[in-house]
């Protein structure tokens, strides 16, 4: 990285209000550990390059909950998401309520690519994958098809 260069961010941290998740931003400063931009705000900041690269991760194309959901506070339904590159990853969102459940049957329950929120209906559905993308943890929680 050097300064003028052209970068995206690829994680925004802390920073909500300041940096965009894939938006580019040009290097005013840097130094080893950090860089300095104009943020969302207008400002001149100092960031740390880990919430940046050169290349710009690919968008969300599509949400698509794949079970139909029979009761919100009790379910499991899988979810693919699919990427403007053609990638598709899938999870499974699932309720506290019907993990209990689950542990009535049996005395562990073991398995990965699971999110638990507290009611399962499209928009919070959404939104958890939305989050979860800003963060930079989407593609390590889901499964690649």
């Amino acid at each position: 990285m050097k300064v003028k260069d052209t970068i995206y961010c690829n994680n925004i941290g802390v920073y909500h209000d300041q940096l965009t998740k894939r938006k580019s931003y040009i290097i005013e400063e840097i130094n080893f550990n950090n860089i300095r931009i104009c943020n969302d705000e207008n400002k001149l900041k100092w960031y740390s390059k880990f919430y940046f690269s050169f290349n710009n991760d690919p968008e969300i194309a599509s949400i698509h909950i794949d079970d139909e959901i029979l009761d919100e506070e009790s379910d499991a339904v899988e979810v693919t998401i699919e990427f403007t590159n053609s990638d598709k990853y899938w999870m499974t969102f699932s309720t506290p309520k019907y993990l209990d459940l689950i542990l009535n049957d049996k005395p562990y329950f073991s398995v990965r690519h699971f999110i638990f929120i507290k009611k399962l209906n499209e928009d919070i559905i959404k939104s958890t994958i939305h989050e979860l993308d800003k963060q930079n943890e989407l593609i390590q929680i889901c499964k690649k098809y």
